[in-house]
This record gives C-alpha cells, sequence and structure tokens, in this order.
C-alpha cells in the first residue's frame, strides 16, 4: 500500500506531484495532478475524472520528471478513499524512515 503525505491547499511542494482531490458542482469527485517547473522540466497540471488514474498519472510524471514524492491536497478530509493508500495527515510529523526516505529521494532527484 503506497503512502502519501497530505499538505495543506494552497501550500508549494517544490520537490513534489501533487495531487489535488475535489468535488465538483455536481458533486462528483475530480483529481487534477500538477508539478512545477525547475530545470528542463515545465509545470504542467491535468484533471482527471478518475482519482485512480491521477495517481498513475503522478506515479508516471515522479519516474519521469525524477521528482521525490507524490503529496496530496483534498478540498475537505471525508474526501479521502483507503483504497488510494495511507495518508499522512497534514502537519503531521515524518518518522525517522519518511525523512531517510524523502532526503534520499531527493538526492537522487538531483543527480538525475
Amino acid at each position: 500500500m503506497q503512502r502519501f503525505r497530505q499538505i495543506a491547499k494552497g501550500e508549494d511542494a517544490p520537490d513534489a506531484v501533487t495531487i489535488g482531490i475535489e468535488r465538483d458542482a455536481a458533486g462528483a469527485i475530480l483529481a487534477a495532478v500538477w508539478w512545477p517547473s525547475r530545470g528542463d522540466v515545465d509545470a504542467d497540471e491535468v484533471t482527471y475524472h478518475s482519482v485512480a488514474e491521477a495517481f498513475d498519472a503522478a506515479q508516471a510524471a515522479k519516474d519521469l520528471h525524477g521528482f521525490a514524492e507524490i503529496v496530496v491536497t483534498l478540498q475537505s478530509d471525508d474526501l479521502w478513499r483507503p483504497e488510494w493508500g495511507e495518508l499522512q495527515p497534514a502537519g503531521a510529523a515524518l518518522s525517522e524512515d519518511e525523512v531517510f526516505e524523502l532526503a534520499r529521494a531527493t538526492e537522487a532527484s538531483r543527480d538525475a
């Protein structure tokens, strides 16, 4: 099961692909995937009508562009579904293993 770090709405994640999950006016759940520009990578954003498809796209973008992680922002906390993985709440402290993995991924993306 994948683990994701939640960030607050509007928070920047300069070394991450972000997935934003929200409800549209009709109540359907949508997901947008975006990342910042850096080096020769242009910023981009795409909206998906399937959250699972958005997670697949985010993983592909992370792998292709060498970002350190995938983070999640939610319009409201009740939108999260356990089948998408484990979500670490915004503002929660990282474990030592998570800090090490994030630092390792950041260094690897810098070397790429």
